[in-house]
């Protein structure tokens, strides 16, 4: 006779038993980073809190993020309301769009996203541009007889990706966009997802790009490490980006470039601000043809091993350095460049 198995029931949770208050509580445990990160992963986003409380005009927002996109970096919007959605915080959250530089998405979280609101962002996600996106979220705790509690973030209304994938690809199509240079990074790239899945590996690729990075998150805000495809130069690269540093960052790595080069074992292509472009710490193979499938395997494994090194050589560096001031900022004989 086959033993039956006893199993649990899930029990909903008041959201107060947890969190007292939106305010005092549950918007500093959402901006830690293991629970933003639960939240990034409900919307398919790599989110990195940049500031708690932050103030446009005479209203706060709760959390000021950034997507970590490389191709797509842009601020992320987070307002949260325990409760029922009401009209006050949908007429708040445009107010925060409009008045927070590069904020370009929009994530409404409650209890209840009532269907009044819900179709409101329905709207605007249909109806605005297709450079901004509109999240409406509910969070809920549950547990399983005695265990601790659990959130659960629910996606209730997000932007349409076929109505907007449809618009992009008359878009390209009209404009010529669509080239087989972004198909082939667009293979490429799925290509290395299903090879570091099959690896195991602790580098996760959750969304396909077209372009010639893909960063990887490292908990430091304004900083990854990407993976780099120059099909026209026919190399790969690795390259830590600080894209919302300034040279504060660059100059103490710098400090350290020998014992850094040390331990990952080559010499670095160590690039400040060169032809406009964001600090970067580089690392390229040559003499490899990223159009060729036959050498993608090779390629990846390169690739893996190379952002390892990266991450055991510069995120214990990384997380060690304090932000830099508006002071040590104006120190430098020029402005950070964006």
């Amino acid at each position: 006779m086959t033993a039956i198995i006893p199993l649990g029931r899930f029990e909903r949770v008041a959201i107060r038993d947890a969190w007292p208050t939106e305010d005092e509580n549950f918007t500093p445990w959402l901006a830690h980073p293991d629970n933003i990160r639960l939240l990034g992963n409900a919307l398919e986003m790599e989110l990195e809190v940049e500031a708690v409380e932050h103030w446009v005009g005479s209203f706060r927002a709760d959390i000021l993020a950034r997507a970590n996109d490389e191709s797509d970096d842009h601020r992320v919007v987070i307002e949260n309301q325990f409760g029922r959605t009401n009209h006050s915080h949908l007429g708040q959250i445009l107010t925060y769009l409009a008045g927070i530089e590069g904020a370009r998405s929009v994530v409404w979280i409650a209890e209840t996203i009532q269907s009044d609101h819900r179709a409101a962002i329905d709207w605007l996600n249909a109806n605005t541009s297709e450079d901004f996106s509109f999240f409406a979220v509910e969070v809920e705790l549950w547990r399983i007889g005695s265990s601790p509690v659990a959130p659960r973030f629910s996606v209730i209304a997000s932007p349409n990706d076929w109505t907007r994938k449809a618009k992009e690809g008359t878009r390209e199509i009209v404009q010529g966009a669509l080239s087989d240079l972004r198909r082939l990074r667009q293979d490429y790239w799925a290509s290395f997802a299903a090879y570091l899945k099959n690896k195991k590996a602790g580098l996760q690729m959750r969304r396909l790009r077209t372009g010639p990075g893909y960063p990887f998150t490292i908990g430091r805000s304004g900083c990854v490490i990407s993976a780099r495809l120059d099909v026209e130069n026919k190399r790969i690269g690795v390259a830590l980006i600080m894209r919302n540093a300034d040279r504060f960052v660059f100059h103490r790595l710098c400090a350290q470039k020998e014992v850094v080069e040390r331990e990952i074992g080559e010499a670095l292509d160590w690039q400040e601000n060169s032809d406009g472009r964001k600090p970067r710490i580089a690392l390229y193979e040559g003499d490899v043809d990223p159009a060729d499938t036959a050498q993608w395997p090779s390629q990846h494994a390169w690739m893996q091993e190379k952002l390892e090194r990266f991450r055991a050589a510069f995120v214990p560096r990384l997380k060690s350095l304090p932000l830099a001031s508006s002071t040590e900022a104006e120190d430098d004989d020029e402005a950070p460049e964006d």
